[in-house]
């Protein structure tokens, strides 16, 4: 039996959907209708309604349409999977799901149960197709979803005058591009193709020439006339928009436009001529400068003639042979050659035989043959020498002004290795403690403090400065790689395999100034770290440690909620699930705590102290537990056994799972910990007993002084010369990062920049991009671009309105990422601001997030979208069964 891959089901589902639509398609336009007919639309351009969703503020918009539309598509394409399935059959969908290891279960699932099954495991592919019949559906202009029961009129406010005629310019454009093909076509018709006499014939360059010119005959002074003309006659005839666009062709503008135009038509077609004349003696000036070889006196004309290739070929078959033209070609290609060269600043030689077959396609394709020159071998060794020179070698982080010897602590979670290096650091007359996270930063900087330590804060986000202070605690990417110290902490090494971060970590470890230097690390990594330690010929030990506190797995079933102990962890994979376990288990009296990745650390910092003192009995968490947070868990109970990884929806990996259950079992508090699975228990428990394969390399970091070194400011260039960068490090225990998410923000950026007509260096385009926030974020990445384009206006950047009073926690926690962005970006461009305010706002969005947890988080019970019906927290539908039947019966109908 063959078996079906996830995509035919998808492929499936796909051409349902397109056969289908209009059903959709119905049902949205409803919806979307419900809401416009009653919105009243200021006096500005008419947007579509994507702008209006987000543009809630300006039009008052229901804030829950979305959320409807989306429910609406998510449950058409359930239904049309569902059909899909059935029409698989039991057997053949029973196969699919073994072979994405279903197994034993499958076999006693009917039907819908395993139409439930495949749209598990298809539920990101169905969440792209939901987004982008979303975004489909947004770009319908607001005139095409009214028709005709929806006139305009019923949209636009009375006014005693059109504010804004951009409508109106609109029409005029339409108007006048016909009008430009009718003169075209009627001077074509009296003159043919002969504009200038018979031995200059320009086919294909009246044809270009005649459009390009005819659009600059009304030019702004003109077109400025006739916008006052009509505002004039229409201020007290015409009432709305509407009535203007449709009464517009019954007023005389249009002969006052025609008159404008044909008066010009005469004038023009005598510049024509003159043109096309002054053009082929600047060819012939082209071609004597060839022969005195005076390259830089001809760049100019050279500039000017390739956008009139076939005038110029047409023309002078008359005065030359083909073997003259093709040799004047030949000699333009050498000395372009010559110029690239300047321009790149290499030396790269003119090839006649290489370069040949450009020759014939010289003025067409200018563009072809400098993307030629700058893909040729030639050019590539060019540009790997540029590599090698501006990009830093591995071997030159390591200059140090002191001897420096290392410590690596090697040993699992909840052995005590950070806890040595800690109490190390606390002997120590100056120290500094790296943290992977900003929480871990701020709770060794209180325990220091408590020792009586002058310590100080630094992080991407905030800055702590303590007078005469003699440590520090940082993130690792706020390293002070200047300041010497007598010991350096620096935790969780084993992220230095992070293709994101891992680049922080060769920094610290490498360029950090102490006598002692002291490494964490999980025992998987400890081979690289040595390796790296060895390459960099610096001295270290090995210390290990055991964990203190047994790990056992549980082989009993887990039952929830019936099974839950005190001093329990739950593992979700998302927010969103953490909140609806959350839920479920206040509704039934438990007293919680909460963690997730995206929660502002302050508000991270009182659910674990809740959790630490007793105060909540159950911790509901993300993975965010897994990165060096000390709590007191007796067990640790995976309630899922995948999760989304930014790119596709994975199982666990063995290391996930190890550092994850390691948290259990604290010591001092619980004298053994436990570990058990709700989901996929088998594979758990295979995975929690599994050797973790060793890490083999790390990633470089890169300054932006050696972006100041690179000679172009072609980010396609940039690239290149980064891929001869990575090569180069084939021999080293390094790689350097992907860069696509540093294209995808150049993207957005170079267009924003585009808009503004502002031209920046590369490097400087980079330092932007370098500010972490993901691109993905709509909302965030606007902010950033607002904050670009204010650093660029006015050379500073302003705190963007952030709300602290809305009961939601999504819109709370963007605030927070909105300031987190602000700062960032304030110290990436070392811009001065209120620190004081930051952190106040911070704190104010922080305390509200902690209460709505406390207080409201029933709200986040999972529900029916359509009946509002409490369901369990993972059921995997967005409506419950009853809904369903009901929805599949009325659309067999």
């Amino acid at each position: 039996m063959s078996v079906k891959k996830p995509t035919n089901i998808l492929e499936k589902l796909q051409a349902r959907l397109s056969h289908r639509f209009a059903i959709l398609e119905e049902d949205i336009f409803h919806l979307i209708k419900e809401e416009l007919v009653s919105l009243e639309i200021t006096p500005e351009p008419f947007r579509t309604v994507k702008d209006v969703w987000d543009d809630i503020d300006l039009y008052c918009f229901d804030e829950n349409l979305f959320n409807r539309c989306e429910e609406k598509i998510q449950t058409f394409l359930y239904d049309l999977l569902a059909d899909c399935v059935r029409e698989l059959g039991v057997d053949e969908v029973r196969t699919y799901l073994i072979t994405q290891g279903w197994s034993n279960e499958v076999e006693e699932m009917d039907m819908e149960d395993l139409i439930y099954g495949v749209n598990e495991l298809l539920d990101w592919e169905i969440e792209e197709i939901t987004l982008d019949l979303l975004e489909h559906f947004g770009q319908y202009e607001l005139s095409f979803l009214y028709r005709k029961e929806y006139p305009f009129q019923q949209l636009c406010k009375q006014i005693e005058k059109p504010v804004d005629l951009h409508f109106l310019n609109n029409a005029l454009s339409s108007w006048l591009f016909a009008r430009k093909e009718q003169i075209k076509k009627q001077i074509q018709e009296e003159y043919g193709e002969m504009l200038l006499d018979d031995s200059l014939k320009i086919t294909a360059f009246s044809s270009e020439k005649l459009v390009q010119a005819f659009f600059g005959v009304v030019d702004e002074e003109h077109l400025a006339q006739i916008v006052k003309y009509v505002e004039t006659e229409l201020t007290n005839e015409i009432k709305t928009r509407f009535q203007a666009f449709l009464a517009i062709r019954q007023t005389s503008i249009w002969k006052v436009c025609e008159s404008i135009i044909d008066q010009h038509v005469g004038i023009w077609l005598h510049e024509v001529k003159k043109e096309a004349k002054a053009l082929y003696d600047e060819w012939e000036e082209l071609c004597r400068l060839l022969e005195n070889s005076c390259s830089k006196e001809m760049i100019i004309i050279l500039d000017k003639m390739r956008h009139y290739p076939t005038f110029i070929k047409e023309v002078d078959k008359k005065r030359r042979t083909k073997e003259e033209y093709e040799a004047i070609l030949s000699k333009i290609a050498y000395t372009y050659v010559q110029l690239l060269n300047e321009k790149y600043q290499c030396s790269i030689e003119w090839n006649p035989q290489k370069m040949n077959r450009w020759l014939s396609t010289w003025f067409t394709s200018m563009e072809e043959f400098e993307r030629s020159f700058l893909h040729s071998k030639e050019f590539n060794r060019h540009l790997k020498a540029i590599s090698k020179q501006i990009f830093d070698h591995p071997l030159s982080l390591s200059a140090s002004s002191v001897h420096k010897k290392y410590v690596v602590h090697v040993g699992p979670t909840n052995s005590g290795k950070t806890y040595d290096s800690m109490q190390r650091l606390l002997q120590a007359k100056t120290g500094m403690y790296l943290a992977p996270l900003r929480l871990l930063a701020l709770e060794k900087f209180e325990e220091m403090c408590s020792h009586g330590i002058a310590c100080a804060l630094i992080t991407g986000e905030e800055r702590k400065n303590v007078h005469g202070s003699t440590h520090i605690s940082a993130t690792v990417e706020s390293v002070n790689v200047n300041e010497e110290f007598e010991v350096v902490v620096i935790d969780e090494c084993q992220l230095l395999a992070d293709e994101t971060r891992g680049a922080a970590w060769v920094k610290a470890i490498i360029g950090a100034k102490a006598k002692e230097i002291h490494l964490v690390v999980a025992p998987h990594a400890v081979g690289l770290l040595q390796t790296l330690l060895t390459y960099h010929q610096f001295d270290f030990e090995v210390i290990e440690h055991k964990r203190t506190t047994p790990l056992i797995w549980e082989e009993k079933d887990f039952s929830f909620p019936n099974d839950l102990q005190k001093g329990d962890a739950l593992i979700v994979f998302s927010k969103k699930n953490v909140l609806h376990v959350a839920a479920s288990l206040v509704k039934r009296g438990y007293n919680v705590s909460v963690l997730y990745g995206s929660m502002p650390p302050e508000t991270r910092r009182k659910q674990v102290r809740q959790f630490r003192k007793g105060l909540t009995d159950i911790l509901i968490a993300t993975d965010a537990i897994g990165m060096g947070m000390n709590l007191p868990i007796r067990r640790v109970i995976f309630m899922e056994s995948k999760k989304f990884d930014g790119k596709a929806v994975r199982t666990l990996k063995a290391e996930e799972v190890q550092q994850i259950a390691g948290r259990a079992g604290r010591k001092g508090i619980y004298e053994e910990g436990f570990v058990c699975a709700m989901v996929n228990r088998k594979k758990i428990k295979k995975l929690l007993e599994a050797p973790v394969a060793p890490i083999e390399y790390s990633f470089l970091p890169i300054s932006i002084e050696s972006l100041k070194k690179f000679p172009y400011e072609s980010f396609d260039l940039f690239k290149r010369a980064w891929s001869f960068y990575q090569n180069e490090l084939k021999e080293t225990p390094y790689r350097v990062r992907e860069i696509s998410e540093w294209e995808r923000k150049m993207f957005v950026l170079e267009k924003a920049l585009k808009k503004m007509k502002i031209e920046l260096p590369l490097w400087k385009k980079l330092s932007f991009c370098f500010v972490p926030f993901s691109i993905e974020e709509t909302k965030i990445t606007d902010c950033w671009l607002t904050m670009i384009r204010e650093y660029l206006t006015e050379g500073k950047v302003s705190l963007p309105p952030i709300l602290t009073s809305v009961d939601a926690i999504d819109e709370l926690e963007n605030g927070y990422k909105q300031l987190m962005l602000f700062t960032s970006f304030a110290y990436s461009q070392s811009l001065s601001f209120n620190e004081e305010e930051v952190f106040e706002l911070k704190e104010k969005i922080s305390e509200k997030i902690f209460e709505v947890l406390s207080k409201h988080l029933i709200r986040y019970m999972k529900k029916c979208k359509i009946c509002n019906q409490e369901l369990p927290w993972d059921f995997p539908y967005p409506h419950c069964h009853h809904c369903h039947e009901y929805m599949y019966v009325e659309m067999s109908f």
